[in-house]
């Protein structure tokens, strides 16, 4: 599989190569695409690491979904426009504030308000891990391989297609690990919704609560560190108000919550056909253009039922 992995991305060059296809899902508010991780179990944390990623432990996640690359500044200036928060420390700097690369210097606070508005949250600390590590596959790096080096992703130093010097490269610009997942090894540091606590760890003890308080999980390591901080165990934490310039997010959902707001938008597109339909009844148009008007509404209504919709 490496060697695969290996032999298309020299064929691809620099840009990332095609990927197999990933169910996906497209909030409406902020336009960001979620990627679809299936759940499973995995080793969580290194007994080989830093004194807080010990003990390993088996950990078993829920299906859910997770940002395909981390929040865009195209996406924040949306969370700004629409709620007037304050601007990161680095907005108008112009190595930082590029549309396409990753919102920086943004406190845990600030992500949580962006999740808020957006209806989305931030990824557990179990659910980060186990999707950089591509679940059982068990991945050192959250890279496309597995391994780190510059044609990968981006952190400390540059060369081969990292030529982004102690800045972060636009998301996308590295090949997507197995789940399809951009940028979970190094490019900046992401927020996670837990409390930092020692392993082993536990879903059910209180680290994955929205308090606001106390340390806060950071993953993946970014641009300026090294390859030690960007493996997938690492474990980086900060305080919820501290600003950094390396410090970003992406966002999660729960396969529930995804269903629901599924379901909400069906609810208002079918109401609005039947209007529509209700109208079209009501309103005298020539023949011609009343036939017209119908077929195509029809012809939606039979493929809304196909698809499982009620009409």
């Amino acid at each position: 599989m490496v060697i695969q992995v290996a032999a298309v991305l020299a064929l691809a060059g620099c840009s990332a190569p095609r990927q197999p296809a990933h169910r996906t899902w497209t909030n409406a508010t902020d336009g960001s695409v979620l990627v679809w991780v299936p759940g499973g179990e995995f080793s969580m944390g290194s007994n080989q690491g830093d004194p807080d990623e010990k003990p390993a432990n088996r950990v078993r996640v829920a299906g859910f979904w997770l940002g395909e690359h981390e929040v865009t500044n195209a996406e924040y200036a949306k969370f700004l426009q629409a709620t007037g928060n304050r601007k990161p420390d680095f907005w108008d700097d112009p190595r930082f504030n590029k549309p396409n690369q990753p919102v920086v210097s943004v406190t845990w606070n600030d992500a949580l308000q962006y999740c808020k508005w957006a209806n989305v949250r931030l990824p557990t600390e179990a659910e980060w891990e186990y999707a950089a590590a591509a679940g059982k596959r068990q991945l050192r790096y959250g890279t496309a391989t597995g391994k780190l080096d510059h044609d990968l992703a981006n952190f400390a130093g540059t060369g081969g297609c990292d030529t982004y010097e102690d800045v972060p490269a636009p998301v996308g610009s590295f090949p997507p690990n197995p789940f399809g997942l951009y940028d979970m090894a190094g490019n900046a540091w992401e927020w996670c919704g837990t409390t930092w606590m020692p392993y082993p760890y536990r879903a059910d003890d209180g680290r994955d609560g929205p308090e606001e308080g106390g340390y806060k999980v950071m993953r993946g390591g970014c641009w300026h560190f090294g390859p030690f901080h960007c493996r997938v165990a690492c474990r980086h934490r900060h305080m919820t108000y501290l600003r950094y310039d390396y410090a970003g997010f992406r966002v999660a959902l729960s396969d529930s919550e995804v269903k629901s707001k599924r379901a909400q938008a069906q609810s208002v597109l079918i109401g609005s056909l039947r209007d529509v339909y209700r109208y079209l009844r009501e309103v005298s148009l020539p023949p011609q253009q009343e036939r017209e008007a119908l077929t195509a509404l029809n012809l939606l209504v039979r493929t809304l039922r196909a698809a499982g919709l009620e009409w």
